[in-house]
C-alpha cells in the first residue's frame, strides 16, 4: 500500500498542485508513478499508479486524450497529474466530466518542478510513512530472555508488512526452528509448501534477484492450478556471517509493486536490525549471567544486596522461583567448550523458550536457572523442564560425536539467593544418582533420599565394598543376591520372601545359610542391616 492522493496532496511539496476534478477518488492509493510521454504510453500501465505528463502528447495528438479516458487503463490509474499551463491552457469540459465519473483525480502540476523532484518528494513521503508505521522501539537489554516480548517484535513489524502491502509475510528463525506469521492468510496461500521450500525449492522455478547486496530473490513457479505465476520473495537475515533467519512475503499470483518495495526493504532492516540487537543483548546477558554464577559459586558474591542489584540488571526476577539444572559432560575425550555455538543453538531451541539463563562452569559443566511457571503444579514445571533437556540432550547428541551427558536437578524450587546450594543439590544428584542409578542420565535430588546426605567417594567404593566382596564378585552368586536384597526388604520374614521370589521356604533358609558363610555380617544387628542394604543399594 503506497500513499493516498489526499496524504500527498497535503504535504508542503505538493501544496500548490490543485485538484480540477474526481475530488472523491483522493483517497485512492497511489503505488508508482508512470510519465505519459507517448501516444500509446498509457498501454504499459498497470494500474495504481500517478500518470503524469506535460500535456504535450494530448497537444500534438487531437482526439488522443478522449480515446486514452474510454480504455481500460484509464479506469485503472490513482490519478493523473498534467501540466496544464504549459500547453493544454484548459481542460475541455467533456474531459472534467470522465474525470469525475470513475472518481479519478486530475491534477494541475505547477509548471516549475522537475520530474525528478516530484518522484524523488514522493519516494521520501513513502519511506516516512512506513518508518513512523514500523516504529517499534529497541531490544532492552534486561529483556534478552523474554522471547514473548522479541516475539511481539517480530510480529508487529510482519503485520505492518502485510498491511502496507497487502501480501503476508513470515519469519523463520533458525535456532528456535519456529515460524513467525503476519496473518493467518500466510499458512492458506502457502498450504502445499514445505517451509524449506521458500528458500532451496524442491522443484522446478525461476528465480529473480531483487537486490544482490541483500540477496533478496523472488522465487516462481508455474502450475496448471492457477492462472499466473505463483511467486515469493526471500531474503535472508544473517548476523555475522550466519544466517539466522528467513524474512518471506508471498504475492501468490500478484507482485508487489513499486513503492511496496519500500515497505518491503525497511521491514527488512529492521528485522535485521532487531536480530542484530537480540544478538548483542543476548551475549551480554549471557557474559553478565556467567560472571554473576562463577562468583556465587566461588563464594565471592555473598551480600544479597548487590548479588539482588546484579541479578535484576541481567533481568532476572528476584523475587521469581526457579530450579538449577546442572549438564555433565563425562566423557573425557570430548570438551564441551569446543562447541560453544552448538550448545548455545541447542539451548536456544529448547531450555531457553522456558525462560531459562544458562552458564558455563567449566570446559564440561554448565547450568540452566529455569524459572517456574506460577500457573503450573510443580509436577508440571519439572516435566517441562525434563522433557526440554531430553531434547537438548538429543540434539546435543545428534551434532557432538561421542558426547555424553548426564543430569542433575535441585527439583526444589528457590530464589536466586539460593543459586550455590541448589548447585551442591545438581551435583549430589549427579554424583550419589550415578552410584543408584547407573542406568538413568537424568537424576533428580530429592530421589536420592537420605542418600544425599551421605557422603560417598565413588573412587573410595571399592573398599566400602570389600565386606561383600566374596557376594558380589562372582556371576554365580545372582541368586543370592537377588535373595539378601528381598529378604532384607520384606523384614527377614524367610515366607514372604519365598512368595515374592516364587520358591519354596526351605530354598530361601539355604541361600541365607550360604550368604552368612560368604560375608560376615549379623543381620540380627540393626546397624549391619543398614550398612549392607546401603552397599546393595550402591552396586544396584
Amino acid at each position: 500500500m503506497g500513499l493516498s492522493l489526499r496524504k500527498i496532496l497535503n504535504s508542503e511539496f505538493f501544496k500548490d498542485f490543485k485538484v480540477l476534478a474526481g475530488h472523491a477518488g483522493l483517497d485512492k492509493q497511489v503505488q508508482g508513478v508512470a510519465i505519459l510521454d507517448a501516444p500509446d504510453g498509457f498501454n504499459w500501465t498497470r494500474g495504481k499508479e500517478l500518470v503524469i505528463s506535460t500535456g504535450y502528447i494530448f497537444y500534438q495528438n487531437p482526439g488522443l486524450f478522449e480515446s486514452y479516458v474510454k480504455t481500460e487503463k484509464f479506469k485503472q490509474i490513482s490519478g493523473m497529474g498534467i501540466k496544464v499551463e504549459r500547453f493544454l491552457k484548459k481542460i475541455p469540459d467533456h474531459i472534467i466530466a470522465a474525470f469525475n465519473e470513475y472518481d479519478i483525480p486530475l491534477i494541475n502540476i505547477p509548471s516549475e518542478p522537475p520530474w525528478m523532484d516530484l518522484m524523488n518528494q514522493l519516494n521520501v513521503l513513502v519511506m516516512n510513512k512506513n518508518i513512523r508505521q514500523f516504529n517499534i522501539g529497541n531490544i532492552n537489554p534486561k529483556s534478552f530472555s523474554d522471547l514473548s516480548y522479541q516475539a511481539r517484535k517480530v510480529n508487529k513489524i510482519l503485520s505492518q508488512i502485510e498491511k502496507e502491502m497487502n501480501f503476508p509475510a513470515m519469519i523463520y528463525d533458525l535456532t528456535s526452528e519456529r515460524a513467525y506469521y503476519s496473518s493467518p492468510a500466510f499458512a492458506e496461500l502457502t498450504a502445499d509448501l514445505k517451509v524449506e521450500d521458500f528458500w532451496g525449492p524442491s522443484f522446478q522455478f525461476t528465480e529473480e534477484i531483487l537486490c544482490d547486496n541483500l540477496k533478496m530473490i523472488r522465487y516462481r513457479f508455474y502450475d496448471a492450478k492457477y492462472d499466473k505465476p505463483y511467486s515469493w520473495i526471500t531474503v535472508p537475515i544473517t548476523v555475522g556471517d550466519k544466517i539466522k533467519a528467513y524474512f518471506v512475503v508471498v504475492e501468490a499470483t500478484g507482485l508487489i509493486d513499486y513503492f511496496d518495495q519500500f515497505a518491503l526493504r525497511i521491514g527488512f532492516l529492521l528485522l535485521q536490525s532487531l536480530y542484530e540487537q537480540i544478538l548483542v543483548a543476548q551475549s551480554i546477558g549471557d557474559i553478565g549471567f556467567e560472571k554473576l554464577v562463577t562468583e556465587v559459586l566461588e563464594g565471592s558474591l555473598l551480600n544479597h544486596e548487590m548479588l539482588a542489584k546484579r541479578a535484576s540488571d541481567l533481568g532476572l526476577d528476584i523475587n521469581g522461583h526457579y530450579h538449577l539444572l546442572l549438564m555433565k559432560q563425562i566423557n573425557k575425550e570430548v570438551h564441551l567448550s569446543n562447541y560453544k555455538d552448538v550448545l548455545k543453538n541447542a539451548f536456544s531451541n529448547n531450555i531457553r523458550q522456558m525462560k531459562s539463563r544458562m552458564a558455563s562452569i567449566d570446559e564440561n559443566n554448565c547450568v540452566f536457572l529455569v524459572q517456574t511457571d506460577d500457573r503450573l503444579s510443580k509436577e508440571k514445571n519439572l516435566a517441562l523442564i525434563r522433557g526440554a533437556a531430553k531434547k537438548l540432550q538429543k540434539r546435543l547428541e545428534d551434532e557432538i560425536l561421542d558426547i555424553s551427558l548426564v543430569f542433575g536437578i535441585s527439583d526444589i524450587s528457590d530464589t536466586i539467593y539460593e543459586i550455590k546450594r541448589n548447585y551442591a543439590r545438581c551435583e549430589r544428584a549427579i554424583c550419589i544418582g550415578r552410584l543408584l542409578y547407573p542406568e538413568e542420565d537424568y537424576l533428580t535430588y530429592s530421589e536420592l533420599g537420605v542418600f544425599a546426605w551421605i557422603d560417598i567417594k565413588e573412587d573410595e567404593l571399592g573398599i566400602m565394598l570389600r565386606d561383600i566382596n566374596q557376594l558380589v564378585e562372582k556371576d554365580e552368586h545372582k541368586e543370592l543376591v537377588k535373595t539378601l536384597k528381598t529378604y532384607l526388604e520384606f523384614q527377614m520374614n524367610y515366607s514372604l520372601t519365598a512368595k515374592q521370589l516364587f520358591v519354596h521356604i526351605n530354598t530361601v533358609r539355604k541361600r541365607i545359610d550360604e550368604i552368612n558363610d560368604l560375608i560376615k555380617f549379623d543381620l540380627d544387628n540393626p546397624m549391619h542391616r543398614l550398612k549392607l542394604e546401603i552397599l546393595l543399594k550402591l552396586i544396584n
